[in-house]
C-alpha cells in the first residue's frame, strides 16, 4: 500500500488529467449519441444503439477535430518558444540567456538530431494522426447526412477540400492559438502561487522564463 500510494502521489497531476479525460469523453458520449438518434427520427430512420454509435464517424470526428487542435497548441508553443520570445513571460527564454546557452552547447553533440528534437516530433505525429483521424471520420460523418436527405456520398479527397472541414478545422484553431496566447501574455503579470506554470509571486513582470529555471 505504501509503494502504491507513493506511485499515486508521484503521478498524481497526470492521473486527475486521464482521469478527468476517461469521465468527460465518456459523459460526452450519451447526449452525442442522443442528438444522433433525434437526427436519426426526424428523417423517418431507425435509432442507434449506443455501441454502434461509438463506430460512427459522427461520434469520432468530434472527438478527432479537438484533438488536432489541442496537439497543434501544444506543439506550436514548443516549437516557437525554442526560438522566439515573450518579455515577462515563464514560458519564453530569456533572449539574453538563450543567447549563452546556445554558444556553450558543443558539448551537447553526442546528442542526435531525433533525440534532440523528440518532443516536436512526437507532438508533430500526434497532429497528423488526429487530423486524419478527423478528415476520414468526418468525411463518415458528412456522407452520413448527406444520406438523410437523398444525396449521393463524396470522396474523402473531396472532403478534404470542402467548407464544411475547413469550418470546423479552423473554428478549432483559432480557439486554441486565443487561448495559447492569452496564457502567455497573462502569465506576464499575473500569479497563481505553488504553481510551475507561474513566475513566483515576488518576481517582476519583465523576468522572463522563471517557471523553467
Amino acid at each position: 500500500m505504501g509503494k502504491l500510494r507513493e506511485i499515486v502521489k508521484d503521478n498524481s497531476l497526470s492521473i486527475t488529467l486521464f482521469a478527468l479525460f476517461a469521465i468527460c469523453i465518456s459523459a460526452q458520449s450519451f447526449p452525442g449519441w442522443k442528438v444522433q438518434n433525434e437526427t436519426l427520427a426526424l428523417h423517418h430512420r431507425e435509432p442507434l444503439g449506443y455501441w454502434n454509435y461509438l463506430t460512427t464517424g459522427t461520434f469520432w470526428e468530434g472527438l478527432a477535430s479537438n484533438w488536432q487542435a489541442a496537439v497543434l497548441q501544444l506543439g506550436s508553443l514548443i516549437v516557437f518558444s525554442s526560438f522566439l520570445y515573450q518579455r515577462g513571460a515563464p514560458h519564453s527564454l530569456d533572449p539574453l540567456k538563450a543567447k549563452n546557452r546556445k554558444g556553450g552547447r558543443k558539448g551537447g553533440r553526442h546528442f542526435n538530431w531525433i533525440q534532440r528534437h523528440s518532443l516536436s516530433l512526437v507532438f508533430l505525429a500526434l497532429f497528423l494522426f488526429s487530423f486524419t483521424l478527423h478528415l476520414f471520420s468526418g468525411a463518415s460523418a458528412y456522407n452520413t447526412t448527406r444520406a438523410l436527405v437523398g444525396q449521393s456520398p463524396i470522396s474523402t479527397m473531396n472532403f478534404l477540400f470542402s467548407a464544411n472541414f475547413w469550418s470546423v478545422t479552423l473554428d478549432t484553431w483559432q480557439a486554441e492559438y486565443l487561448a495559447i496566447a492569452l496564457y502567455i501574455v497573462l502569465t506576464i503579470f499575473l500569479h497563481q502561487e505553488h504553481s510551475p506554470e507561474s513566475k513566483p509571486n515576488e518576481a517582476r513582470e519583465e523576468t522572463t522564463g522563471e517557471a523553467n529555471e
